[in-house]
């Protein structure tokens, strides 16, 4: 981005030279000479609390960022902030910030225009558009630089633009034609722009949810960020107590805690899955690998016995392959959710499972699981898991008996283990430590014909196959986790076939 240093800036002193030259390089130091209104001091210096910083730090970082926050957070003013530095020290800058109503992307504008204005001249830049003595107009900014700053509200066509710098969508759980909005603004970001998208959570199905859970699983480009009450220094037990009694317990769970709330079709106790939330922290992994998707939590004991059981997908679909790793008694100690061929997962699941005592190893049997299995028979892995099957055949009094390697999927055990998992679970029997089960678990439901499923994913089809709704969720970490939470207590899988 070119520096706009050789533009009409009144710099009347070698101090002020300097200031100039650190403030287009240095947002921090930027924010130094930046004012905004406190809701009860008025004029007050935007001092950043460390939170802040972190954010802004990311959004220097991450070319796409989507960021989960509670109500107060000063976000809004952190966003305002990072707009004007990028437009005024840097050439050209397209930035649109799309808001939910007209009033809110006006707001937005004025406390743009505030922070200008309360700047001192040195470090300023000629606005060109508006009347005279306005300082741009009520959508718009535009400064000498040929860098725009425009908000503007929600409406079908907002984002379809020339190429767009950096594009904000705000409070986008709550946008109208928020999945049209991203869909029609990515080309325009194509040539290298940016995009922060940020809300409180409102309940599940809709397409910042969606994007959240995917940036969470590594399977979008998005860098999710979680803003939690507790860190912002202004917060403590009396103000949460004070918001719960004017929210109550719905909106304080969803504007303050964060949640995502959903319906009374929820397979898990939302209750007992937000409380192995609450432990995750306690549960930090020890090493990262395959870009987050794969984490470990614990290295392998000796003589400790380790059961695996892993859910496969192509790679190239919307579903993802998954396993964990378990011990016998209940407690996870890897996990992983990753879109990846099946010949790279085979070797993968390989890898963990010698290196975890030669654990048992469960992989789902069904489709495309077979070429994985087939691998891991040629690579003599020693303690595969089979799955018995009783074969019904005309005039035969006894059914044939025959052993399948892998975990064979059918409509009656795929009930059996998930309403075992949601048991395990919700006695306290097995210590879960997988962020992506836990972002499943939210839109894993009870569809019309009361089968657990993933959110959206029995949605109708069209002619051609093709989903119809956007907001799809996956159920491939609880899979995995179900059959692993099976297997690890010594039950035999039977399958009964019976003749056609």
């Amino acid at each position: 981005m070119k520096s706009t240093l050789n533009r009409r800036m009144v710099v009347a002193s070698t101090q002020q030279l300097d200031e100039l030259m650190r403030v287009m390089n240095d947002i921090f130091y930027f924010a130094t000479f930046v004012y905004i209104v406190h809701p009860l001091r008025g004029r007050v210096k935007f001092d950043l609390y460390p939170f802040q910083k972190s954010v802004l730090w990311q959004f220097l970082n991450n070319r796409f960022n989507i960021v989960l926050k509670f109500r107060q957070a000063g976000l809004t003013e952190l966003i305002a902030l990072y707009c004007l530095w990028r437009a005024l020290y840097n050439d050209n800058q397209n930035i649109q910030i799309i808001s939910i109503k007209d009033k809110v992307a006006k707001r937005v504008l004025r406390r743009i225009k505030f922070m200008y204005k309360n700047l001192p001249t040195h470090l300023q830049l000629p606005i060109v558009n508006g009347t005279s003595g306005k300082l741009g107009t009520s959508e718009e900014v535009e400064f000498e630089n040929g860098s725009t700053i425009t908000s503007i509200p929600t409406t079908e066509d907002a984002g379809r633009s020339e190429a767009v710098s950096l594009l904000v969508i705000d409070e986008a759980a709550i946008l109208r034609w928020a999945s049209t909005i991203w869909g029609a603004a990515f080309p325009t970001l194509s040539t290298g722009g940016s995009a922060i998208v940020n809300s409180t959570p409102y309940g599940i199905g809709n397409w910042y949810h969606q994007t959240w859970v995917d940036a969470c699983a590594a399977g979008n480009d998005f860098n999710p960020i979680r803003l939690t009450w507790t860190m912002h220094p202004e917060r403590d037990l009396h103000w949460y107590e004070e918001m719960k009694k004017i929210l109550g317990p719905r909106r304080t769970a969803q504007e303050i805690d964060g949640d995502f709330l959903t319906s009374g079709d929820s397979v898990f106790d939302l209750l007992d899955i937000k409380a192995i939330e609450d432990t995750l922290s306690e549960f930090l992994p020890i090493d990262i690998r395959y870009n987050g998707n794969l984490r470990i939590y614990e290295k392998p004991l000796k003589g400790e016995k380790y059961v695996i059981g892993a859910d496969i997908s192509s790679g190239r679909a919307r579903d993802y392959s998954t396993f964990t790793v378990m011990k016998r008694s209940g407690e996870e100690v890897a996990c992983f959710k990753g879109k990846i061929p099946i010949e790279q997962f085979a070797k993968l699941l390989n890898l963990i499972g010698r290196e975890y005592n030669n654990a048992l190893l469960a992989p789902e049997a069904n489709d495309i699981g077979q070429g994985v299995i087939k691998l891991l028979q040629e690579w003599n892995y020693p303690n595969l898991y089979y799955t018995v099957q009783f074969i019904k055949e005309k005039g035969e009094s006894k059914p044939k008996k025959a052993k399948i390697p892998g975990w064979v999927t059918t409509m009656k055990n795929r009930h059996t283990i998930i309403m075992e998992l949601e048991a395990d679970i919700r006695n306290d029997s097995i210590i879960i430590k997988d962020p992506f089960f836990i972002q499943e678990a939210y839109t894993f439901i009870y569809n019309e014909q009361n089968r657990p499923v993933a959110l959206g994913k029995d949605k109708v089809k069209g002619d051609t196959g093709d989903e119809l709704f956007d907001e799809v969720y996956t159920d491939d970490a609880i899979m995995g986790k179900a059959i692993t939470n099976f297997v690890r207590k010594g039950k035999v899988n039977h399958v009964i076939v019976t003749p056609r």
